[in-house]
């Protein structure tokens, strides 16, 4: 498999909230207190539950940018007083009301600290927090064992610690030995507990699949940005790389420049293991298609779509290769008279490509919203990546062509040209 489509990568989550602190510190506490901790209770949220209260809190905080500290803090002390009340409480009715999924909030708040506390001189921080958010998740186990929320949580909180607490330390001459830990193994163990997440919630007997939402998509997202880092690692960048706002469009300046920025990690390196192992990338996208398989497009439709379009991208990532060796050996003098390229020969490399462009195109047809231009763009340049994989004039290849302009000139009409550029291109 190829690399996998970019998101914001824990690294930069972590940038991100060292400049919004210096930004922050010029709000007074009292403003950011009363502003941020205060949230909208849904109807069937009974206002004198304080835990359906603080479960709420996290959930509005969760789906934020996540950007203050304070609002953490204040989930975590409501939570730790929750605690103290209920063991203090000679009622054992009300000891045992605590819930699983209270655990999994209180524990992953916990975790989400190491987020606040990346600067160098806070790094052994980090480790406190996922320890006392493990603890947490632990103590929650030995009471609710089965617990589907505390798996998933789990699973969550062990593949952010990998980023945040180990690679963080790394640098191109670190060895295997110097970290006392091998990161494949922590990397397995995230896999595995997720599995096991996975395997339970599928299995409900009321058949219900409460827990494939976006909250727990984040793992996957995070595993998908994780292994982008490894990916990545030690490549030179640009100034304004980590920039959310960068153009797209200067994508292809980069790729001139990505011979330049090929970096090969020595046998000994932590991240060998991870960055030669294709077996990841497999393991990310065989249980997205698992996600994907437990979400309905009826009930949540923005969610089915979103995955629909990573699989698409990720199929479309893939078919990179075998699409260059087929048109290299193919429309290239310089390759003339050679058969091969990267084990590839000129039919396979076209079968393949051909292969893995159809499948991107049905993911993302799947990913279209009527009333969302932007998602029918894929499949458009799906489709003529597909049609590029035919010799020239082949029907096939012009029928590819045909539904791609179609498509892209209702998406130009409704955007006033914004994608002219791609049509103009087409149909010269």
């Amino acid at each position: 498999m190829a690399k996998r489509s970019k998101h914001l990568g824990l690294g930069k989550a972590a940038k991100t909230k060292k400049k919004q602190k210096v930004e922050s510190s010029e709000e007074s506490a009292e403003n950011v207190a009363s502003n941020e901790l205060t949230v909208e209770l849904n109807d069937e949220v009974d206002a004198d539950d304080e835990i359906a209260q603080v479960v709420a809190l996290w959930q509005t905080y969760s789906k934020s940018e996540k950007e203050n500290e304070l609002v953490l803090n204040g989930i975590i002390h409501e939570c730790d007083r929750i605690l103290r009340n209920s063991s203090s409480n000679t009622d054992e009715s009300k000891q045992d009301a605590i819930p699983d999924y209270f655990h999994s909030v209180y524990a992953l708040a916990l975790a989400d600290l190491a987020l606040f506390h990346t600067e160098e001189e806070k790094i052994d921080k980090i480790d406190e927090f996922f320890q006392a958010s493990l603890e947490r998740i632990e103590l929650g186990l030995e009471k609710y064992p089965n617990s589907i929320d505390l798996l998933f949580a789990k699973s969550r909180i062990l593949i952010n610690r990998i980023p945040l607490q180990y690679i963080s330390k790394l640098t191109l001459e670190s060895k295997k030995e110097e970290l006392k830990l091998k990161l494949e193994e922590k990397l397995d163990e995230a896999l595995s507990v997720y599995g096991n997440a996975e395997s339970k919630a599928i299995e409900r007997k009321d058949g219900t699949t409460v827990h494939f939402t976006s909250e727990n998509l984040t793992f996957l997202e995070a595993l998908d940005d994780l292994l982008d880092i490894v990916d990545n690692f030690g490549k030179e960048k640009g100034p304004d790389e980590d920039d959310d706002d960068e153009d797209e469009e200067n994508d292809e300046d980069k790729d001139d420049d990505e011979d330049e920025n090929d970096v090969e990690l020595s046998e000994s390196h932590p991240l060998y293991e991870i960055a030669t192992s294709d077996k990841y990338n497999q393991w990310w996208r065989d249980h997205t298609v698992s996600f994907l398989d437990q979400v309905s497009v009826e009930t949540n439709a923005a969610l089915y779509r979103e995955l629909c379009k990573r699989l698409g991208q990720s199929y479309l990532q893939e078919a990179d290769i075998p699409s260059s060796v087929y048109t290299t050996l193919t429309y290239d003098d310089d390759y003339e008279g050679i058969t091969e390229l990267q084990g590839l020969t000129t039919s396979e490399a076209q079968k393949i490509a051909q292969e893995l462009f159809q499948t991107a195109c049905g993911y993302f047809e799947k990913a279209e919203d009527k009333d969302e231009p932007e998602t029918w763009v894929p499949v458009a340049e799906a489709k003529i990546s597909l049609g590029n994989m035919y010799n020239l004039e082949d029907p096939e290849q012009e029928k590819l062509y045909k539904d791609a302009e179609k498509i892209l000139r209702r998406a130009n009409k409704a955007t006033q040209g914004k994608y002219q550029d791609i049509l103009d291109n087409l149909i010269e």
